[in-house]
């Protein structure tokens, strides 16, 4: 997993994204640096997923966690 701290040029914003391109099975300690992301983060940054293995991303729908963090966007290496 590799995270990734994004600034927009205007507003200063920061975005974190969490990449698990190539990881078939995230463990608890992956999962937790989600959830402490957007814990820590204030309401107008954002925590994003990448590649997220579907079994894990139906727990944590099921699990009512999914409004923690958001989909990133494929194809693009560009925040919108």
């Amino acid at each position: 997993m590799r995270t990734d701290k994004k600034n927009k040029e205007r507003g200063g914003e920061k975005h974190v994204v969490f990449d698990f391109t190539g990881l078939d099975r995230p463990n608890v300690g992956d999962l937790s640096l989600i959830l402490t992301a957007r814990l820590q983060s204030g309401p107008s940054r954002n925590v994003w997923v990448r590649a997220l293995p579907w079994q894990t991303e139906r727990i944590l729908k099921l699990l009512r966690l999914d409004h923690l963090f958001r989909t990133y966007p494929t194809g693009s290496d560009d925040l919108n």
